[in-house]
């Protein structure tokens, strides 16, 4: 089990146009900051049941709005219940408030920083703006200049929406150019709200296609710029440079489960804690019908999201069906839109299988080098046979 801390709630310095998370305002109007009573029963709490590695992840909002003195209260509180224990912490940031003593803090306890970046800056100052609709691109760069000098561990995670979809080499080489070897690519689609009650379309039964936010990156759009991506990588960059998608995929090739959480064939196990100590079953589903109770009155151990994992489960007789299912599982029940008589499919499901098809060959090619002991990176020299063979 996992758990994402989410200690400054919905509570964030930029508005982006797209997120799906300020709208938690409609059901914490008075979120604050989580209390050290909570927080140190979280830590504690999550300590006990975790294996010998503990793995911190703080999101939100922006957590880095609890200030840096909250951030050193939470590595005393580790320090002081993980006995025998390994901590490992990891924060998700926009980068607006990063400076020199937020990076010598975050280098001293080796923090993991992702930080969010969605291109070069007329493409991420497009929608990743801040309360005065301005764009936020210069103030993250300056963060990752921080990272870069004082040699803070960083990734970054880049929205894949309707405009920067458009421009795949574009936004990968720019990821490169600045310095990123770990790239998380996030699959955009929102749908509008289904009434008063601020839930979404896709969690009803009343989902179309026309009910989608303009924002969001088009199936197929979103399958080319993958496989367009992909196609460089595996020419020149593996082993050098780290994709998300490409590393769970060769997991799963391997033989291994997938590492991505949409991808696998059950899910419930990747939680999150909200500001006032409530737990839901994933980030995705913070509404009502999703909570499963408090660190405050249950212990940790029992919690497991067994509606996500419900709705993971319903496959439609497509997905049944499809040549890709073992390594694609039908994606994540949010994204389950489209409609047919047995059930609803991935609103990604074409642009997944342009990926699939682009990536299959290569993966089989590369699980057998890892079979035959060699690193996955030889891959490379292969690249000019594999893609004679594929065009005889």
């Amino acid at each position: 089990m996992h758990i994402t801390a989410k200690p400054t709630s919905f509570n964030c310095n930029l508005k982006c146009k797209y997120c799906f998370y300020l709208e938690k305002e409609n059901y914490y109007q008075d979120a604050k900051l989580m209390d050290l009573e909570t927080l140190e029963e979280f830590i504690k709490s999550y300590i006990i049941i975790s294996s010998n590695e503990v793995y911190f992840t703080w999101q939100g909002g922006e957590p880095t709005l609890a200030g840096l003195t909250y951030f050193e209260k939470v590595i005393e509180l580790q320090e002081k219940y993980k006995g025998n224990k390994t901590i490992k912490n990891s924060i998700q940031t926009n980068g607006v408030l990063i400076n020199e003593k937020w990076c010598l803090f975050l280098h001293k306890h080796n923090f993991l920083v992702g930080i969010s970046i969605d291109g070069p800056k007329e493409i991420h100052d497009k929608y990743r703006v801040n309360n005065a609709n301005r764009g936020t691109f210069d103030k993250v760069m300056n963060a990752i200049n921080l990272f870069k000098k004082h040699k803070v561990d960083f990734n970054t995670l880049t929205v894949i929406n309707n405009i920067n979809v458009q421009q795949p080499l574009v936004v990968y080489n720019f990821l490169k150019d600045i310095g990123s070897t770990h790239i998380q690519f996030i699959e955009l689609l929102e749908t509008r709200e289904l009434d008063d009650n601020f839930i979404p379309i896709w969690m009803s039964d009343d989902v179309s296609n026309a009910d989608v936010m303009d924002f969001s990156s088009p199936s197929v759009s979103y399958g080319r710029f993958m496989k367009t991506v992909f196609r460089t990588w595996v020419e020149k960059d593996v082993g050098t440079i780290y994709i998300r998608q490409f590393e769970t995929f060769l997991n799963r090739f391997a033989g291994n489960k997938h590492t991505v959480c949409i991808f696998q064939e059950t899910c419930g196990d990747n939680l999150v804690i909200e500001s006032n100590g409530d737990i839901y079953e994933c980030d995705h589903y913070v509404y009502p019908t999703h909570y499963i109770g408090s660190v405050h009155s249950q212990l940790l151990p029992s919690y497991h999201g067994n509606k996500v994992d419900s709705a993971k489960q319903q496959l439609s007789d497509k997905c049944k069906k499809c040549m890709y299912l073992e390594i694609c599982n039908g994606g994540c029940p949010k994204h389950r839109i489209i409609k047919t008589s047995t059930g609803n499919v991935s609103y990604f499901c074409d642009g997944y299988k342009i990926f699939f098809a682009e990536i299959t060959p290569y993966m089989n090619a590369m699980r057998q080098l890892i079979t035959d002991g060699v690193p996955a990176y030889h891959i490379m020299q292969f690249v000019p046979q594999i893609r004679k063979n594929l065009h005889e």
